[in-house]
Order: C-alpha cells, then sequence, then structure tokens
C-alpha cells in the first residue's frame, strides 16, 4: 500500500534526543549555555562577526529594521513574491513597505523595477532568498550603494547556501535564519541574525531582552521586548547540525534528481541556478501547465504538494493597508510564477523509492491527461 509522501517533514534521530536530555538535566531551559553554543556554532558556519538567536525570525526581521535605524514612514522595497512575514514585521517597525516585481529565473526582486520605484523617503531594501535560491548579490550590493539604502537580508530559506563561496545572509547590513519546523535544519521555532556590525549586533540583542544586554539586571537602558530563544530549542538545533552536511547532501540530491527525470517535459519548468551560486534546495520548485489539476492528481496518489506563495499585493491584509505601497501594479511575473508554481515534496529523509514514485505520477498525468 502506498504511504502519504509530505512534502516537507524535519529529519530527528537520536542527536537531538540526547541534546534535549541534557538541556532538561541542567534545568536552564529558557536562554543559557546551549543557546550560546548554538549561536556560535551557526557564527562560524556563515562566517560572521556576531550571531543572535531570537524565538523566531519574523520577529527577527523586525529587530533587524529597528537596530538599522529606520525611522518611522521610511520606505523599504520588499519583493512582491515572498512570505507574508517579510511585509507584516516591516509594519511592525513603522515602516511603508514599496511592493517591487521579481525575477522569473531567480525568484529574487526585479532591480529594474525597483529602480523606478526609489525616492528620497526609500531607506531600505530587503533580499528575499526565496526556496533556497539567490539573488546576484553583486548587482544587490552596486544597487544599494547606488541609492545608499540599507540592506536586509532574508535568508529564512537559504540557510547553507552560497553566492560565490560566501553564505547567503552575510552579504547585507544585517541578515539571518529562520529555524522553523520545515527549514533545512529545525530549533521547532526559532531565528537567527547575523551582521558584521557590532553595534547592529547590540541594539538586537536589547531589543530581544527587554532592552538590556545582559540577564540578571532590572536596569534597562531602552525600551525592548520578550523574542529570547530557549536552550530547549538550541538543543534540537545542535542535534541538527551534527548531520547538517547530510542534510545539504541529500538535498542537492532530490533537486537534481527532479531535474535529471522530468527536464524533459515541456511541460515543466525548473528555476535557473547560476554557476557561481551554490543555493541550498530548501524546496524544489516548478513551473507547470495545468497546474490545479496536477495538485489534485497527485493529492489522490498520496503525494503531497504546495503552492508558490501567493503575492503580496493580493493578499486581503495588506488590500486597504495605506503602508503597503504600490499595490496596484500588474506584476505580471510574481501573478505567473504563482498560477503555475509548485513545490514538490523535498524531505531529506525520503527514500529513492519515494522520489522514483514521485516522478512517475508526474509523467503519468501529462502523458495520459493531454
Amino acid at each position: 500500500m502506498q504511504k502519504f509522501i509530505k512534502q516537507i517533514q524535519p529529519t530527528f534521530d537520536k542527536h537531538e534526543e540526547r541534546f534535549l536530555k541534557k538541556a532538561i538535566k541542567s534545568t536552564f531551559i529558557t536562554e543559557n549555555k546551549f543557546t550560546s553554543e548554538f549561536e556560535e556554532k551557526i557564527r562560524k558556519i556563515v562566517n560572521a562577526k556576531y550571531a543572535v538567536a531570537l524565538s523566531n525570525w519574523t520577529v527577527g526581521l523586525y529587530c533587524c529594521a529597528k537596530a538599522l535605524n529606520l525611522k518611522k514612514n521610511d520606505e523599504i522595497l520588499v519583493p512582491n513574491l515572498t512570505f507574508v512575514s517579510c511585509v507584516s514585521a516591516m509594519l511592525l517597525a513603522n515602516l511603508k513597505v514599496v511592493l517591487c516585481e521579481v525575477n522569473e529565473d531567480n525568484y529574487s526582486i526585479n532591480l529594474k523595477s525597483a529602480e523606478k520605484l526609489v525616492s528620497k523617503k526609500t531607506k531600505a531594501i530587503m533580499i528575499v532568498h526565496l526556496f533556497g535560491h539567490n539573488a546576484n548579490m553583486e548587482d544587490i550590493l552596486s544597487f544599494a550603494k547606488k541609492h545608499n539604502l540599507k540592506i536586509i537580508e532574508d535568508a529564512a530559506q537559504a540557510f547553507g547556501g552560497k553566492y560565490k563561496q560566501k553564505a547567503l545572509g552575510t552579504f547585507g547590513d544585517v541578515g539571518g535564519y529562520s529555524f522553523y519546523g520545515n527549514k533545512a535544519i529545525t530549533t521547532a521555532e526559532g531565528g537567527i541574525a547575523v551582521t558584521n556590525n557590532k553595534s547592529i549586533a547590540k541594539k538586537i540583542k536589547k531589543l530581544k531582552n527587554y532592552g538590556r544586554l545582559d540577564k540578571g539586571t532590572y536596569k534597562h537602558s531602552s525600551v525592548g521586548y520578550n523574542f529570547k530563544f530557549s536552550d530547549l530549542n538550541a538543543a534540537i538545533g545542535l542535534g541538527q547540525l551534527k548531520k547538517i552536511n547530510k542534510i545539504f547532501l541529500k538535498k542537492k540530491f532530490i533537486d537534481k534528481y527532479y531535474r535529471t527525470k522530468l527536464g524533459h517535459l515541456k511541460e515543466i519548468k525548473f528555476g535557473s541556478i547560476n554557476s557561481f551560486s551554490n543555493p541550498i534546495y530548501w524546496f524544489t520548485t516548478i513551473r507547470v501547465e495545468r497546474k490545479n489539476s496536477l495538485w489534485r492528481y497527485l493529492l489522490k496518489k498520496k503525494i503531497e504538494m504546495r503552492e508558490m506563495f501567493l503575492p503580496m499585493h493580493l493578499q486581503m491584509c495588506f488590500k486597504n493597508n495605506g503602508d503597503v505601497l504600490n499595490k496596484n501594479n500588474k506584476f505580471a511575473i510574481s501573478t505567473k510564477l504563482y498560477k503555475m508554481g509548485l513545490c514538490l515534496p523535498s524531505s531529506p529523509n525520503m527514500t529513492i523509492n519515494d522520489l522514483n514514485y514521485i516522478v512517475k505520477m508526474i509523467i503519468r498525468f501529462y502523458k495520459y491527461k493531454n
């Protein structure tokens, strides 16, 4: 009997269990030594000077904006095709979000479109490495320098990815990663902000810790909140890091397998991979004809797929929000990607039999449904 193949799920084993037992036995289950160890390991992996763990990456994005001293009503350019938190976190920071079209090949912000949207009020740009793909960061850096813009680099879905051997998330003034349950490695919930700027790191630390740098004092030098991590989350993360290379290799194998076995179908297109990029392949995404029919067919065959994100200009929650700008643009590319885009099962614990079955069912759909 065919088992149900989930689109994504975490990979757990004895490593996470061992670290969790240690954390519980220590009785220090809020931020303590395991959190510091996890921060330090992530910092070294991406070669950043500072790494600050947070309760989740949505508040991480908020802290990034506040740490850059962006003021109320400053404008930030944000790609129109992304996850909703990229916009909501900027609204929480009292910024005005200017939605910008994306590139069809790598899903990153389209700089030709961005050029037309820059004004005197534009103070920052957000780069999103969607689904683990990456932007051409040299072009991004040149654009930001030309317009004197701060860069927030959302590598939530791209931990482990690189651009010309430099870790994604470390190109901007500040960036970071999500370790939500569906990411390449997970801590259940949580995120980490990374930067090479000591002042930015300190501001984020204070923001997440009630406006103080250290615990154990009731003297607060600035307004802050409780966005702290926990040693239980860190314990899971430390267990995940024990097999990180194995996870990344399996992710790349899965993506290559799909491209090799499905690349001949005229009804399917994959995102392009630049020779200088080393993406993480968080999700393998495809653009297909008759998306909804394929989606329903595969679900009947016990294969779970996911849509691409609904573009921000179509989100009901922003429809009447005066701080989300440029919503009336046609956004032909991001709309097309949404209408055609599906995310294939991408869990690192899938077997070769799982992959064979998925490919077989997709080929069968287009062979017999034409």
